[in-house]
C-alpha cells in the first residue's frame, strides 16, 4: 500500500511538475508577444507621426559664404591681392547717431565691387568664438589683435595697410 501510495504521488508531482512547466512556456510566449507587440507599436507611431514631423518640408541646400573667414586665415588667400573688413557686429549700433557701420561699410563695398579691377573682398566676424582670442582692450597690429572694426590690404601674403576705427575705415573705402 505504501509503495502504490508513493507511486501515486510520484505521479501526481510529473503531472504537477508538467502543468508547472507548461504553465511558465504559455506565460513566457504571452510576455513575448506583448513586448514584440509594443515595439511594433512605437516603431509605427515613429515612422508614421514623429519622423514626418521632423522632416523639413522645403529643404535649401546649405550655401557657404566663401567672403566670411577667420582671422588666422587672413594672409592665407588664393588671391594676390585682396581685402579683409574685421568687424564687431554686436557693437556696430552708434548709439549717438543711430548709424549702422556694418550696412555702411556694405554699401562702400558693393560700390567698389563694381568696378572692373576691384580686388576681393573678404570679412571677419569678430562676435565668431574662433576669433575672439584676437579681439583684446588694445591694438597690436604685429600680432592681429584688435580693439576696434579694421580693414586690412593685404598682397603676396603680406599686411601692406590697415585702417582703424569707423572713420578711418570710410575714408580708406572712400579712396578705394
Amino acid at each position: 500500500m505504501k509503495v502504490a501510495k508513493l507511486k501515486k504521488t510520484k505521479e501526481k508531482k510529473q503531472v504537477m511538475n508538467i502543468e508547472e512547466s507548461e504553465f511558465t512556456i504559455k506565460n513566457l510566449i504571452k510576455t513575448l508577444i506583448i513586448i514584440l507587440l509594443v515595439l511594433a507599436i512605437f516603431y509605427f507611431i515613429t515612422v508614421l507621426v514623429v519622423k514626418p514631423l521632423t522632416q523639413p518640408k522645403n529643404t535649401t541646400p546649405v550655401q557657404l559664404d566663401s567672403s566670411k573667414i577667420t582671422m588666422g586665415q587672413l594672409l592665407t588667400r588664393k588671391e594676390e591681392s585682396y581685402y579683409v573688413l574685421a568687424v564687431k557686429e554686436s557693437a556696430q549700433l552708434d548709439l549717438y547717431s543711430n548709424l549702422n557701420y556694418f550696412d555702411l561699410y556694405n554699401n562702400y563695398i558693393e560700390k567698389y565691387s563694381e568696378k572692373e579691377d576691384a580686388l576681393k573682398f573678404y570679412w571677419i566676424d569678430m562676435d565668431d568664438a574662433l576669433n575672439g582670442a584676437y579681439w583684446s582692450d588694445e591694438l597690436d597690429i604685429d600680432n592681429y589683435i584688435i580693439n576696434d572694426d579694421v580693414l586690412f590690404r593685404v598682397s603676396n601674403g603680406k599686411l601692406v595697410k590697415y585702417f582703424v576705427g569707423h572713420d578711418d575705415i570710410i575714408k580708406g573705402l572712400q579712396d578705394l
